[in-house]
């Protein structure tokens, strides 16, 4: 009998995660990457990402990132690199914001050792906070950084190790259906088959599926990473990862002793096979909000901004399902913003989603026919 095979479009973290999950099932896996793995354009790139429990009152989520986080560790201990540090990720927001108080409550239910602070203790216990435009501050000690580039290179070591095929500078035009699986257009007109296409194109996924209606926006971010701050104050084990209001995100010292801050508000709607200058109205913007609340963190030096895209959603849930075509091409896309730390998990759901395999988590929050009409 002929060994299965699937093609992954995309070799960004959901790409390669679905690409090490059908690997490891015995699949002959081929992954195709138009630029190279981790480029600095694609939205898995950078030093670190948030790994956190605080989704307010979507508990299906709070329950994915337990499940990830488990995931993580056993792909660090198998590539013997370091894929998370636990910081602990502390909460700043308003009784009315419709998301710190519910995602307490999500946690606490969950088993989590979440704990409310006063502005004081938030004070006391963090001093590098200015608190008090924020009632609602909770602490969780459970959660961090994920080390983003490692984790992606971690992701293609194992995909290879596997046996797995990594192919990059490889542009595709369109991904279809057919009646055996999913057929790639390569741009210089060659075809590939598969029995299995994963679409997981992030920012370009319009651009490989023109024919069917993925409801993403993609937008244009930045990042600010600031230098010269003390490791006294800054640095982990003092300072923990930190949301605002779900308007403002922060990190403790990382990579050659830079402080990331930015902005999770999405931008304006871009072209993402154009560039675009880095926003120093942004920046200025992001030195604004360390001035309220974190001012020692405030003059920090300005060493980089950094940039990529988001491709989201109208409700800023993910999309997994098949194409309305036809189960041999799967569409894994909407990611942006939140969805690096489940990237492992989600490489499963789409391999079961392949294989028609019941999936850890159910997957009608994530249907493409929500948004029919």
């Amino acid at each position: 009998m002929a060994r299965e095979t699937a093609i992954v479009v995309g070799g960004g973290v959901m790409g390669l995660a679905a690409g090490c999950a059908l690997a490891g099932r015995g699949v002959g896996v081929t992954l195709l990457e138009r630029h190279e793995i981790g480029h600095d354009w694609a939205a898995s790139h950078g030093l670190t990402r948030a790994i956190r429990h605080e989704y307010g009152a979507a508990a299906l989520y709070t329950d994915m990132v337990a499940r990830s986080l488990p995931l993580w560790d056993e792909l660090a201990r198998e590539t013997a690199r370091q894929l998370y540090t636990e910081t602990g990720v502390l909460s700043l927001g308003r009784a009315d914001d419709g998301h710190t108080l519910p995602g307490f409550e999500v946690m606490q239910a969950a088993g989590l050792p979440i704990q409310r602070l006063s502005a004081e203790e938030c004070a006391a216990r963090f001093p590098q906070f200015r608190p008090e435009d924020y009632d609602v501050i909770t602490y969780n000690p459970t959660g961090g950084m994920l080390h983003a580039s490692e984790c992606v290179r971690a992701l293609a070591a194992r995909l290879r190790a596997r046996g797995g095929t990594i192919r990059e500078g490889i542009q595709v035009r369109r991904v279809e259906t057919v009646a055996d699986g999913g057929r790639v257009v390569l741009a210089d007109g060659s075809a590939l088959h598969a029995d299995t296409v994963i679409v997981a194109a992030g920012a370009w996924v319009a651009d490989v599926l023109p024919e069917v209606p993925v409801p993403i926006r993609v937008t244009r971010q930045q990042v600010c990473y600031l230098e010269g701050l003390s490791p006294e104050r800054f640095a982990v084990g003092t300072f923990p990862v930190f949301l605002a209001s779900m308007e403002y995100y922060g990190f403790p010292l990382q990579g050659a002793g830079w402080f990331k801050v930015g902005s999770h508000v999405f931008g304006d709607t871009v072209d993402p096979s154009a560039g675009y200058p880095p926003d120093m109205q942004e920046v200025q913007a992001v030195r604004g909000f360390l001035r309220r609340v974190i001012p020692g963190a405030a003059e920090g030096r300005l060493a980089l901004v950094d940039r990529c895209m988001y491709d989201v959603t109208p409700d800023e849930d993910f999309i997994l399902d098949h194409h309305p075509g036809g189960e041999g091409v799967v569409i894994a896309s909407g990611f942006s913003g939140h969805g690096f730390k489940f990237g492992i998990l989600i490489g499963e759901l789409l391999a079961a989603l392949a294989l028609h395999e019941t999936p850890p988590v159910p997957l009608e929050r994530f249907r493409l026919a929500r948004f029919a009409g």
